[in-house]
């Protein structure tokens, strides 16, 4: 925030000494409003309120934060070292960014909320609430991502003053939850189910994101209220295709409204472009490889059948993508699979330097495979699996305009099924819930026998949740709040077989009852067998982020989190 004040200040004596006249800043601009006489009317607002949905975006490299954040999970890694490690400290630019971003949005929603309100009397009722609504949602999201991610933290609803900088102190984590809580539900009230237009708040984000934050809150009544809510009322569904999702063309209708909040990026803006797809996709198919997939993740993935691979008569540790729950495919890349990534057609293989590639006329031809023997791909800097979600998109990945989504139907249904499990309200509606989810990605119901087994429901949700939602920035949450980060986290990341021919046999989820719960596989007396990454450490501290040093250094009332 500093840095943003210093910034306009420089940039405006910057102007007055090019201008050569002293009066230069006693000018009117030309072209825009002044500050102090902006937020005049609807266009105005609305310029401002767009202005806070572009600050939505949190990216590093130009991947969303949200994705990235799964290589700080078990599930995931990134090529270079990073969060998931256990060894950062208070200097490391991802908390520092993540808290800046948060602050940028909060800062853009204060600023238009403030001014805006010299405007109402020339704004039609409706519109003038709809669009103070929005930003009142905007401001609530991002404060869920500083409540779970930082825990206390600032509070603020108004625009800083420059010297106000200097003197914020940490509101408590529950104080947070509890203004998002009625923010929300005061924004609800002016909104629609659904967006007029597309990638904008609606009642449905409102509801469906009070719903997470009760849920990481343990607040199950709450959390499972809001989510009926939204499946009560919004006439939302699910896509018919669990892989349209997260492909463009697949994206386009939106079939179901399933899509409730993404990242947009538009064909009007060259630069409006998003390098998730670039960053994941395949050596062989032109992209970078430089975040892979889990072992753990992908033995977390049922057999058709509906069972676990350790209690399934339909899984072959030989074949391990032979009868699985589709979703493995269009989230995860097994070698022997074909993919399209970057417009190239091409046999996934890490096992020999050569694979097969479709040419334009529809026959194959056998290429130099980049997967096998380039430095940074997935076999020599990842453990052997690639990222299939969000890299299958149909276009070329150095111009990706995929969307990201923040929040779909999918996840609504989960959180309202995991409350229920929790609160011990195992009627009809839970199981209908997930078996929503299930069925469109062509998995059995749920068992009569464990319709009303909380543990075994409880196990069966957290491995739905798990597959459903990889790589889209819910595990770093999760793992918090089913306590288990301490069990998944420290320990070496672990991989495919090194060679095809020598593929280890089913690891044990059963080391105890909470890792049966979890289904969380042991890989012991297999390393020698498999790809294996750095090993990881864990220590409580871990539970939140630090506060950025350098914000501690801005303003030195900001406490610290424990231990950092």
């Amino acid at each position: 925030m500093k840095k943003l004040i210093y910034k306009i200040i420089g940039c405006t004596f910057f102007l007055a000494s090019m201008s050569g006249c002293n009066k230069f800043l006693d000018r009117a601009p030309l072209s825009a409003p002044a500050t102090g006489t902006f937020l005049n009317n609807e266009n105005e607002i609305n310029v401002s309120l767009t202005a806070v949905y572009a600050s939505i975006k949190w990216e590093f490299g130009l991947v969303p934060y949200q994705s990235g954040s799964d290589a700080w999970t078990d599930l995931a890694i990134l090529r270079a070292n990073d969060l998931g490690e256990g060894t950062f400290d208070t200097y490391n630019a991802h908390p520092k960014a993540l808290w800046t971003f948060a602050y940028a949005t909060i800062q853009r929603a204060n600023t238009m909320l403030d001014g805006m309100v010299k405007a109402k009397a020339s704004v039609p009722v409706a519109t003038y609430n709809r669009m103070e609504a929005e930003a009142r949602v905007l401001r609530a999201w991002s404060y869920f991502y500083l409540a779970f991610m930082f825990g206390d933290a600032p509070l603020i609803t108004k625009p800083l003053q420059p010297t106000d900088f200097y003197n914020q102190k940490r509101a408590p984590k529950q104080d947070i939850v509890k203004f998002i809580y009625a923010e929300l539900d005061e924004a609800a009230k002016s909104l629609d189910w659904l967006p007029a237009v597309r990638g904008r708040v609606s009642k449905s984000v409102a509801m469906g994101l009070k719903a997470r934050t009760a849920l990481n809150n343990k607040d199950y009544q709450i959390a499972a209220d809001a989510a009926k809510l939204v499946i009560d009322n919004a006439g939302i569904s699910l896509n018919p295709k669990f892989q349209d999702l997260f492909t463009r063309s697949g994206q386009k209708p939106n079939a179901g409204n399933e899509i409730m909040l993404e990242v947009l990026y538009t064909d009007a803006l060259a630069s409006s472009i998003t390098y998730l797809p670039l960053g994941n996709a395949s050596r062989a198919a032109g992209g970078q490889s430089g975040r892979f997939p889990t072992q753990r993740l992908v033995d977390m993935f049922e057999c058709n059948d509906g069972k676990r691979i350790d209690e399934s008569s339909k899984y072959d540790p030989q074949n391990p993508s032979k009868n699985r729950d589709l979703r493995l495919k269009y989230t995860v890349s097994l070698p022997g699979d074909t993919l399209t990534m970057n417009n190239t057609t091409f046999v996934y293989d890490i096992y020999k330097n050569t694979t097969s590639f479709k040419n334009a006329d529809g026959t194959w031809s056998v290429k130099t495979n980049a997967d096998y023997d380039n430095a940074f791909g997935p076999s020599k800097s990842g453990v052997g699996y690639l990222w299939t979600k969000y890299t299958m998109t149909d276009e070329n990945v150095f111009l990706a305009k995929v969307s990201f989504i923040l929040m779909r139907y999918a996840e609504v249904l989960l959180t309202y099924a995991e409350a229920k499990i929790e609160l011990g309200q195992l009627d009809g509606t839970v199981t209908a819930a997930i078996n929503k989810v299930r069925q469109r990605a062509g998995q059995p119901v749920v068992p009569t026998a464990i319709e009303t087994d909380q543990t075994e429901l409880r196990k069966l949700i957290r491995r739905e949740r798990t597959v459903e939602l990889a790589v889209e920035g819910f595990r770093w949450f999760d793992i918090r709040r089913w306590e288990i980060a301490d069990l998944v986290m420290p320990g070496k990341v672990v991989g495919i077989a090194k060679s095809a021919a020598t593929m280890p046999s089913i690891p044990n989820f059963k080391t105890s009852a909470v890792h049966d719960l979890n289904s969380i596989p042991d890989y012991t007396g297999q390393l020698d067998l498999r790809y294996t990454r750095e090993t990881r450490f864990w220590t409580p501290k871990l539970m939140l982020l630090p506060v950025p040093q350098s914000e501690r250094d801005i303003n030195p009332g900001l406490t610290q989190n424990k231990d950092w």
